[in-house]
């Protein structure tokens, strides 16, 4: 007989709900074992028969160890449905009574306006977490997620592959002391006054802005003073920032003591340690700059500014985009762990990114080669999602033997454009995840050797930008890609229909359903009469809810 640790020990490699599947229930050492250890509860990746036996045999039973919960929004009206009569978001509290963290994935703005206005919090979730938002948004919804729980969150995190959000104050006696903890998409520096206003007991703020014409801090004017705040970040390098409007926020941090900027600027201020010194809080421990700085002057002055550091500390890579002359100039060593890289940086970086080595999460685009891509992603051990979107007239090619990729944590990669994806997904046996556009599939699929690499790693696959009427091989892909759990497509013009593409899956359900399917798009006028004329000649599928067309959301849920 094994014992526990043993046990325990192997449990680490599987997927939770894999566990609660295979072992639950068991007997009475099992459901210990499980009930000692299941604190964290992922319906994503399951089959329908897996999904089916946790919600109705199993979730009712380990419901008050959970801790910990990820929700994807394609699966609540599954949801709604399986846990009947009451809606799921209506049963959470009773559910999950110690629930501490809940995450929700793939959610568009106006489902989780909904959800979270139905929801009944546990009483001690004090951590929400939301990924991917997607699609509409709506002016309150940053101020009811803040205000979620009866305003009892402490930490709330929007990831940065979410859309940006506005913020206005309705109603401007409203605060939430509560919040300790935000990362958040703004819409525009406007914004930031309201959300100063707000966040009285801020003690860690990471602020990513959109795109403007110009920066103004006067919304601050008469903001009171975060006296709580120790860690901030602002992410705004598409926007020239001046040395006053850095100034203007960091007066209202007086306990500041770490600081990220990631910035354009042509104020040679803002790279002058000793100019900075002169608006940081005296407790300021660490700071990381990423500074895009363009030249306004002669590039003396830059150089002067620069001998203000230390030489270990500061790290500047001058490059071109026609006439105009920037540098990139950042700290050494450098902290951040995420990094949304402009196309006007591109190649011309190359040489820093051997500072980057703690980089987790890289979104980069523009004029990059393949062979560019590689000397990047040799410096990135540690990286585990990334997006890349390379210019396709850029291929050469180039002998890369002496290029040595170790990419162990990367997990999600998602791909748009071209790219050379074998030395990449050679380097990363522990991918999972992979998003890619209709004709990067179409090479995938007709690659051997990919395909080989790919075979048992691949849990989630989506595949985007497809065009009306063009075929996906789904028994090609279920056959080679034997651990695929879930897939998503998406048509690349909104006004295109999914007819074709929702019949042909229909036509492909299985028995086992082992693979859930999300097809994004509208059904015509026809298709819905033919998608109705189907389901009646194959009355079966009623039963068994594995099928589901939100009309509101335009998408198709079902299993294969």
């Amino acid at each position: 007989m094994l014992p526990n640790e043993m046990i325990l020990h192997i449990c680490q490699y599987l997927r939770n709900t894999d566990i609660l599947y295979s072992l639950f229930n068991l007997n009475n050492r099992f459901n210990a074992i499980i009930n000692g250890f299941c604190y964290n509860l992922n319906l994503n990746n399951t089959t329908h028969k897996q999904f089916n036996c946790v919600l109705s045999n199993i979730l009712s039973r380990i419901g008050s160890n959970i801790q910990s919960f990820v929700l994807n929004g394609n699966w609540t009206s599954f949801l709604s449905n399986k846990i009947d009569p009451i809606h799921f978001h209506l049963n959470l509290s009773l559910m999950f009574p110690n629930l501490h963290t809940l995450t929700l994935e793939y959610f568009t703005g106006e489902q989780l306006c909904t959800f979270l206005d139905e929801m009944q919090s546990p009483l001690k979730l004090v951590e929400l977490n939301i990924k991917y938002l997607m699609d509409n948004r709506f002016n309150e919804l940053l101020e009811q997620v803040l205000s979620v729980n009866n305003c009892q969150l402490r930490s709330i995190t929007f990831d940065q592959n979410s859309i940006f959000l506005p913020l206005e104050i309705i109603d401007k006696t409203s605060l939430y002391p509560n919040i300790e903890e935000l990362t958040v998409n703004l819409i525009d520096y406007e914004m930031l006054g309201n959300l100063f206003t707000l966040l009285v007991n801020i003690r860690r703020l990471h602020i990513k802005l959109g795109i403007a014409p110009s920066v103004s801090t006067a919304s601050l004017k008469n903001v009171p003073t975060l006296i709580h705040l120790k860690d901030f970040q602002l992410y705004s390098i598409e926007m020239s920032w001046t040395f006053e409007n850095i100034q203007d926020i960091m007066c209202k941090m007086p306990s500041l003591q770490r600081l990220a900027l990631y910035l354009s600027t042509e104020d040679r201020r803002l790279v002058n340690k000793q100019d900075l010194a002169t608006i940081l809080s005296s407790s300021q421990i660490q700071m990381d700059l990423f500074i895009l700085y363009h030249f306004s002057e002669p590039s003396i002055e830059i150089d002067t500014s620069l001998d203000t550091w230390p030489r270990d500390q500061i790290s500047m890579t001058r490059l071109s985009d026609g006439s105009d002359q920037y540098a990139l100039i950042h700290t050494v060593p450098f902290h951040g762990n995420s990094l949304v890289i402009p196309s006007i940086l591109g190649k011309s970086m190359l040489p820093a990114w051997k500072y980057m080595q703690k980089v987790r999460n890289l979104r980069i685009r523009g004029e990059l080669s393949s062979i560019d891509m590689l000397m990047i992603m040799q410096q990135l051990h540690r990286i585990e999602t990334l997006k890349i979107d390379l210019n396709p007239d850029l291929e050469i090619s180039i002998e890369t033997q002496s290029i040595v990729l170790h990419l162990p944590q990367l997990k999600k990669l998602k791909v748009s454009g071209s790219c050379e994806l074998f030395r990449i997904l050679e380097a990363a046996p522990n991918l999972n995840d992979l998003s890619i556009t209709f004709d990067c599939y179409n090479r995938i699929i007709n690659d051997e050797s990919l395909c080989k690499l790919l075979e048992k790693r691949i849990v989630r696959l989506e595949i985007f930008r497809l065009e009306h009427n063009q075929k996906i091989q789904l028994d090609l892909i279920i056959k080679k890609f034997t651990n695929l759990r879930h897939m998503v497509l998406s048509i690349s013009d909104s006004s295109s229909d999914i007819d074709s593409l929702l019949l042909q899956a229909l036509e492909m359900r299985r028995e086992e359903e082992l693979i859930y399917l999300c097809i994004k798009g509208p059904l015509s006028p026809n298709g819905g009469r033919s998608l109705r004329q189907w389901l009646n000649d194959h009355s079966f599928l009623q039963g068994k809810d594995s099928y589901a067309y939100d009309d509101h959301e335009k998408r198709a849920h079902l299993w294969l």
